[in-house]
C-alpha cells in the first residue's frame, strides 16, 4: 500500500495546489510547474509501472500545461540508476556460471536507467559488444498496485471523460501491457517477432543474444546511435527522410504485420544521418489481430475518400459505437446524425494530411484545429461512442509518432506511404 499512498498523496496535493493558487489569482503554469516537480520526484523515485504513467504522460507536450509538461519529460532522461551491487544481486539470480563464464567485461556503471530497469555496457569472451538491460527488483511485483492507484487517481479527479466500465477496461490493457514490459524474456519474444514481422527499409533491430536473456535480464548487441537531440541539427531533407521513414515503418506495423511497437518516445529511436532508424526497447509491442487490421485498413481508406458509411461501419466492427448501434435500425440513424461530426473533424485533421504533400508536421494547425472539433463534439461523442481497450495501444502508437515527426519538423508525403503499404497488404 505504500506505493499506492504516494501516488494518491501526489494527486490530492496536485489538487490542493491548483485549488489554492486558483484562489489566490496566481498564473496556471506557475501552480502547474509545482504539480510537475512533485509528480517528477515522486514518479522517479518509485520507477516501475508509476513511472511508466509519467512518461507516457510526458509525451504529449503540445497538450499538456508547459509548467507540468517539462518536468515529467525530464522523466525520461533523468532516471537515477540503482547500485550496481543491487543489480548485480539480480543478475545471480538470474545467470548460472555458464552464463556468467560468457562475459568477459561487465561496466559498473549504468549507460541508462529508465522505469523498469537498467543498461549497463558488456564485452563477451567471443568479442561481441553487448549492452545488458537488467530489470529492478521488485518492479515486477508492483504494476498490480501502480495502475489500482492510477484507476482510483482517474476517478477521483475525473481525469478522463468515460464511463466506470469503460475506464477498467482501459485500465485492464494498461495493466496486461505493463506486466508485460517487466518480463524481459516476453520482450526478446516481441524483439525477435518484431525482426521477422515488421520489416522496413533503413530500420534496424538490434540483434538479442539469446542464450544470456532471462525473464529479468535482456542482453543485445552494442547498437549505438545518435539521439533526437542530434538529428533536430539534420538538413531538413534528412529530418523529412527520417520522418518518412518512421512513418512508413508504423503504417506496415498497424495496417499490415500486426506488430506494433508502442512505446514511441524519442528514446526509443536512434537517428542516424544518412537516415537510418535504429529501435529500441520492445517491452510494449501489441498484436493487432486480423480482424482489426482490415477494419482500420478500411477507416484508412473511408477518411482518405470521404466514405463516412465504411468508417461508421468500421467503426462499429472494432466495437467503438454505444451498444445501441447493435440495433441497424439505430446504426443507420447515427450514421446520419454522425455524418456532419465525421465531416468535420476530417477537414479539420486528416484532409490536410492526405492533400498537402508533403504535409509539415511543424504546423501546429492541425492538432489545434482537431481539438477545437473535437471539443465542440464532445458530448455527442460520448453519448455515442465508446474506447476500444485492445486498440489502446495502438492509439499510443500513433499519437507518439505524431508528436515524435512533429518535434523532427519532418515533412512526409502521407497518400504515398499508404499506397506503398496497401501494395503488401494482405
Amino acid at each position: 500500500m505504500a506505493r499506492s499512498g504516494k501516488v494518491l498523496m501526489a494527486g490530492v496535493r496536485s489538487m490542493g495546489r491548483l485549488a489554492a493558487s486558483k484562489l489566490r489569482g496566481r498564473g496556471g503554469d506557475e501552480s502547474w510547474a509545482a504539480v510537475g516537480e512533485d509528480w517528477f520526484r515522486t514518479l522517479g523515485d518509485m520507477k516501475g509501472a508509476a513511472m511508466k504513467l509519467g512518461q507516457l504522460a510526458s509525451q504529449y507536450a503540445d497538450v499538456l500545461p508547459p509548467g507540468l509538461a517539462a518536468p515529467l519529460a525530464r522523466l525520461q532522461r533523468d532516471a537515477v540508476a540503482h547500485p550496481f551491487a543491487e543489480m548485480k544481486r539480480v543478475l545471480d539470480a538470474q545467470w548460472s556460471v555458464a552464463q556468467w563464464a560468457q562475459v568477459a567485461h561487465l561496466d559498473p556503471v549504468a549507460l541508462a536507467a529508465a522505469s523498469i530497469g537498467q543498461v549497463h555496457r558488456a564485452r563477451l569472451h567471443d568479442g561481441r559488444e553487448v549492452v545488458v538491460k537488467i530489470r529492478y527488483p521488485g518492479v515486477a511485483d508492483s504494476v498490480d498496485e501502480d495502475v489500482k492507484a492510477l484507476g482510483r487517481l482517474m476517478r477521483m479527479g475525473k481525469l478522463l471523460p468515460v464511463d466506470g466500465k469503460a475506464l477498467d477496461g482501459l485500465l485492464d490493457e494498461v495493466r496486461a501491457r505493463f506486466k508485460e514490459e517487466t518480463n524481459y524474456q516476453r520482450e526478446l519474444t516481441y524483439l525477435q517477432a518484431m525482426t521477422r514481422h515488421a520489416a522496413w527499409p533503413g530500420v534496424e533491430y538490434p540483434a538479442p543474444v539469446a542464450a544470456l536473456c532471462t525473464e529479468a535480464v535482456l542482453v543485445t548487441e552494442w547498437a549505438p546511435a545518435p539521439s533526437i537531440d542530434a538529428a533536430l541539427g539534420y538538413a531538413p531533407e534528412v529530418r523529412d527522410q527520417l520522418g518518412t521513414r518512421l512513418l512508413g515503418w508504423l503504417l506496415q506495423q498497424v495496417l499490415v504485420s500486426g506488430w506494433v511497437h508502442a512505446d514511441p518516445h524519442p528514446g526509443n529511436f536512434g537517428l542516424h544521418a544518412d537516415g537510418r532508424v535504429t529501435v529500441y526497447d520492445f517491452g510494449c509491442v501489441r498484436e493487432v489481430s486480423v480482424d482489426h487490421r482490415q477494419q482500420m485498413r478500411a477507416i484508412a481508406a473511408a477518411l482518405r475518400h470521404h466514405g463516412w458509411a465504411q468508417l461508421h461501419e468500421a467503426t462499429y466492427q472494432l466495437g467503438g459505437l454505444s451498444t445501441a448501434a447493435d440495433d441497424p435500425a439505430h446504426r443507420a440513424r447515427l450514421l446520419a446524425e454522425l455524418s456532419p461530426q465525421y465531416r468535420a473533424l476530417a477537414a479539420a485533421g486528416t484532409d490536410r494530411l492526405f492533400a498537402e504533400r508533403p504535409f509539415d508536421f511543424a504546423d501546429g494547425r492541425l492538432i489545434d484545429d482537431s481539438r477545437r472539433v473535437a471539443r465542440q463534439q464532445i458530448g455527442l461523442w460520448l453519448r455515442n461512442t465508446r474506447p476500444i481497450p485492445p486498440l489502446a495501444f495502438v492509439g499510443r502508437a500513433l499519437s507518439g509518432h505524431y508528436w515524435l515527426l512533429r518535434q523532427l519538423g519532418a515533412r512526409v508525403d502521407v497518400p504515398a506511404l499508404l499506397d506503398a503499404v496497401a501494395e503488401v497488404a494482405p
